[in-house]
Parts: C-alpha cells; sequence; structure tokens
C-alpha cells in the first residue's frame, strides 16, 4: 500500500491504533471547538462527573466534564504565549495526564491534545502517599504522646493536690458557710481532670477502658437537642438536624465523654456546611455494638485527604478551625474499644460511622457493702512530692486511720525491713531513683501479702492487661477520687485477689 496525502504506512497504521486505544486519545482543538477526537475522547466526553486537577495552583478547579475541560484548557494556552502544557486530572474513577501543544499553521493556530489514562498509576501513587502518611502519622503521634503523657502526668498532680485541699477543707466545721465555694472549685478540678484525659485521648496514651454502663440514646438526643439551640441563633446559615435514634442498649463509656463527643461532630458537620443545609443522625442496634452516623451535606472530603482526617490539626475546610476534635474522637472510641471511620456519601457529603461495644453484664455499679466495724488502719504512704504527703496524710487522720509517710522508695523499704508493720501501703509510681513498680517488687519480698495501692496521674496510660498489675491491688488515679480511697481504705487490709500475686513484675 501505497502513502495517502504524504503519509507513510507506518503513520497511518499509528493513527489508527491511537483512534482505537483504550488508553490514549487524541483531539484538536480549533476556534473553540473540539475536532478530530479518537474513540477514548469521546468515550470519556460522554461520561457525567467532575473532572479536577490532581494537583498544583489550580487543584480547587472543578470542570463539569470533560468536553469543558479541554475546550477551557486549550483555550487558555492559545491565550498564553505558552507552546507546550502538561496536567494531570481526575473525575474519582479515571485519571488522564494531558499534553497541550499549540500548533501554528498558515492560516489559523489550533491545539493539539494527547489524553493518556494513568488511572493506574495515580492509583498506586496514592497508595504510597498513604502508607507514607500513615508512618508519619504514627511518628507524629509517638512524639505527641510522650510530651502529652509528661503534661498529664504534672497537671493531675497539681490537681491531686487541689482536690484533696478542698476535701480537706470541706472536712473543717468552721468553713461549714464556704461549702457552696468549696463545692464549685472541686467541680472545677473535676472539669481540669476531664480536659487532662482528653489530651491523652488526643495522644492515644490512654489505656483504660470505663466500666460504666451509659445510656446512649439519652446522650446522643441530648447532645442533638443542645446542637439544635446552638445552631439556631439569628444571622447564622439554617443548619436543620434530623435524628432517628430508637431506644438502645447500654454501651461502654462515660456521658461526659461520649456528650462531647457527639457534639463536637455535630459542629463538625455544621463546620462542613457554610451555607446551611441537613444533618442526619441516626443510630441502630447491631450485632456486635450500636452503631451511629452523622451525614452533612458538605462537598465531601478529598480521596487523598481520608486517610488524615483523624490527624491532629488536619483540616478539610478553609472556613474550619482546624483543630482536635476529630483526633480525639478517633483516641476515644480506640480506647472504649469501638471504631470511628469517615466517607463520603454518594450524593455528596460526608458521614461519620461510630460503632460502640455494648456494655457487659457484669458492668452493673452495685454499691459496696461497707463494714459495719470500721477498723482503724496503719497505712504507709510514699510519694516524693511533700505536698501530696501532707494533706493525704490529714485526710486519713479525718477517716480515723494511722498514716506514715516516706518520700521515697528506699526509705520505705528500710521502714518495712526493720520491723514496721502496715495494713496497707498507698505509693506513688513516678518517683526518682526508685519507681513504684521496683517498691512493690522488692516489697513483697520483704512481706509477702501484703496489700499495695499505686497512685499515678499516669493511671489512665496503664492497660488492663498490663502484667504487673497482678502484683497490686489495684491503681488510684491522681486526681484522687475520695469515694474510691474510702472504698481502698475498707476492702484494702482483706484477703489477697485471686491468682498469683507475686508473679513476676515488667520493669
Amino acid at each position: 500500500m501505497g502513502t495517502r496525502r504524504g503519509m507513510t504506512n507506518d503513520n497511518i497504521a499509528l493513527l489508527r491504533w491511537l483512534a482505537r486505544s483504550v488508553e490514549t486519545g487524541a483531539a484538536v482543538l480549533r476556534e473553540g471547538r473540539l475536532s478530530c477526537t479518537t474513540g477514548r475522547i469521546r468515550t470519556l466526553c460522554r461520561q457525567p462527573g467532575e473532572w479536577r486537577w490532581i494537583a498544583g495552583p489550580h487543584a480547587r478547579t472543578r470542570y463539569p466534564d470533560l468536553k469543558t475541560l479541554l475546550v477551557e484548557e486549550g483555550s487558555a494556552l492559545l491565550a498564553r504565549e505558552a507552546g507546550t502544557r502538561t496536567s494531570r486530572f481526575d473525575t474519582g474513577n479515571c485519571a488522564l495526564e494531558l499534553r497541550l501543544e499549540r500548533l501554528r499553521t498558515a492560516r489559523r493556530e489550533a491545539v493539539v491534545v494527547v489524553a493518556h489514562d494513568v488511572t493506574g498509576q495515580v492509583r498506586e501513587e496514592l497508595r504510597r502517599v498513604r502508607d507514607r502518611e500513615a508512618r508519619l502519622h504514627e511518628q507524629r503521634m509517638l512524639a505527641m504522646g510522650v510530651v502529652a503523657s509528661g503534661v498529664a502526668h504534672d497537671l493531675n498532680h497539681a490537681l491531686n493536690v487541689i482536690a484533696l485541699r478542698i476535701a480537706r477543707l470541706r472536712a473543717d466545721p468552721g468553713l461549714r458557710s464556704q461549702v457552696d465555694s468549696l463545692e464549685s472549685i472541686a467541680r472545677r478540678v473535676e472539669e481540669a481532670a476531664g480536659t487532662v484525659a482528653r489530651l491523652q485521648d488526643l495522644a492515644r496514651r490512654r489505656r483504660d477502658r470505663p466500666s460504666e454502663s451509659v445510656d446512649l440514646t439519652a446522650v446522643l438526643l441530648g447532645a442533638v437537642e443542645m446542637a439544635r439551640s446552638d445552631f439556631d441563633r439569628p444571622g447564622r446559615p439554617r443548619v436543620q438536624i434530623h435524628a432517628e435514634v430508637p431506644p438502645l442498649p447500654l454501651v461502654r463509656g462515660t456521658a461526659a465523654e461520649l456528650s462531647h463527643l457527639f457534639s463536637d461532630l455535630l459542629l463538625n458537620a455544621r463546620d462542613a456546611m457554610p451555607r446551611g443545609g441537613l444533618i442526619e443522625v441516626r443510630a441502630r442496634d447491631a450485632r456486635s455494638g450500636v452503631v451511629v452516623t452523622v451525614k452533612d451535606e458538605g462537598r465531601g472530603i478529598p480521596e487523598e485527604e481520608l486517610p488524615r482526617i483523624f490527624d491532629p490539626f488536619f483540616s478539610t475546610s478553609e472556613t474550619r478551625e482546624t483543630g482536635l476534635a476529630l483526633s480525639i474522637a478517633y483516641g476515644l472510641m480506640q480506647r472504649l474499644g469501638g471504631t470511628i471511620s469517615a466517607a463520603n456519601r454518594a450524593g455528596g457529603g460526608s458521614v461519620f460511622t461510630l460503632e460502640f461495644p455494648l456494655a457487659s453484664r457484669s458492668a452493673r455499679r452495685a454499691a459496696e457493702e461497707r463494714s459495719a466495724s470500721a477498723r482503724r488502719l496503719r497505712v504507709l504512704l510514699v510519694d516524693d512530692e511533700p505536698d501530696n504527703l501532707e494533706v493525704l496524710q490529714e485526710l486519713l487522720a479525718l477517716e480515723g486511720h494511722e498514716a506514715e509517710t516516706t518520700t521515697s522508695g528506699r526509705a520505705a523499704l528500710d521502714l518495712v525491713s526493720s520491723g514496721h508493720r502496715y495494713d496497707l501501703v498507698l505509693c506513688d509510681v513516678g518517683m526518682p531513683e526508685m519507681s513504684g513498680w521496683q517498691v512493690v517488687r522488692e516489697l513483697h519480698q520483704l512481706e509477702p501479702g501484703l496489700p499495695i495501692y499505686l497512685l499515678t496521674g499516669w493511671a489512665n496510660e496503664i492497660g488492663e492487661h498490663d502484667p504487673r498489675l497482678r502484683a497490686v491491688r489495684g491503681v488510684l488515679a491522681k486526681p484522687l477520687d475520695l469515694d474510691e480511697l474510702r472504698a481502698v481504705l475498707a476492702t484494702g487490709s482483706g484477703p489477697p485477689p485471686s491468682g498469683d500475686e507475686h508473679a513476676s513484675m515488667a520493669s
């Protein structure tokens, strides 16, 4: 076969292949109109769906279809002096690399477009980016966890001294006229302790799991009503909340934490809709627990940003303040033994799905029976902070017990080895030279069966299955809950718990 209009057989074969190719397409733009489009281009132009830049300074630009994209990008190239331009665009299920080249002829100018399907390559690059982001996320959270742990410990120590001082003042008959003021301060201390716990949730450092049973229906509906009253203010875009929350079984958690959680999610949904819209809240009883969904009608979350949505200080909206709410929510759900995930809705907007584990039947809080004949105890207090020792010794005296104090683990061991006998030991964990865990191990060698409780601002970070817990009766968190302390005093000198109390501990 000979040539046709100066074209070789090879050139004709190449053009025929280009017309049939499922990965590469071509088109010509003249005077704002497309012509000479190959099959691949024609097919994609007929498919609905927005196209956007994958990256670059115009990443937020959207095109309603491929034809509009080619016309506008080609016209922009003709308006500039640049001869070529290569960019990548994505429509969610297809990615194209477009090379636009300016072509000058004797009569007029045109733009030749060559489109190559790079969907597989883009998806692979995105996977690698997500893997890298996951590793960086773990490193960031590890660093933040170390800082948060130290800050939480110091704050809990300070709050513990304040809380115990307040309890001491409340017991003073001469200050009964100030009871209301002291109660108000005590509530503030409790709120501050809750804030510290949320800081540990943020850093994924908490290991404790609440044993309380919570009525999720009441908590969720309460959060919805509070959000409605907050959203319904003059001058704000109208945001409606539609809630379908049937009676649900009890779940694991605390009412205060879950109320914060739902309030944060509803605020996040509102901020995703700067022009207003509808938020849908639904809950249902599933086999493994309770499932709650919070849906909004915003623009959704870019797919490449979904892996980072629960990172601290990450935001997907220019109008939304960067914050910690979603990261704290993720940490809380992990600690509860549940899950939280984010996804985009088919019709636009995003949806957050939460799965809560059911509370166990054995989690019912039964009133502890106090011993009818309260016995006076000899208690050894071990803490390197004199303020803690002083106020705790005073409180134990008010409860009718005798307390001896020491500021180091070595001094505590010397007292026991020299023949001093105690009914109970309350020992701090974070002490210089010798930690509380080391003190426990050596005390058991000196006096097997001695009841020991640990006091620490890191209580929330000790997992319930930590093997070291087998050597102690329990761990009391700072700031100290006086009712919990009284329960320890009522039962702390009783028989040791079942199991090998003297099991070896990790250092």
